[in-house]
């Protein structure tokens, strides 16, 4: 079994040819993290059938 990159925080990898409306998004989540606006990994899983739809399942 391949062993797991460490993940480092400090040093995180680029981000290549993202558009800048995806980067946008990202920099709001980011922002709205360091606020306090997040969920509970329990209260987001709640939400996955919401977020997602048969067709985009498999």
């Amino acid at each position: 079994m391949a062993k797991a990159k460490k993940f480092d925080l400090e040093d995180p990898a680029p981000i290549l040819d993202e558009d800048e409306e995806t980067l946008a998004a990202i920099d709001e989540g980011i922002r709205d993290a360091e606020a306090g606006r997040v969920a509970p990994s329990g209260k987001a899983r709640e939400f996955l059938p919401k977020w997602t739809t048969v067709s985009s399942t498999r």
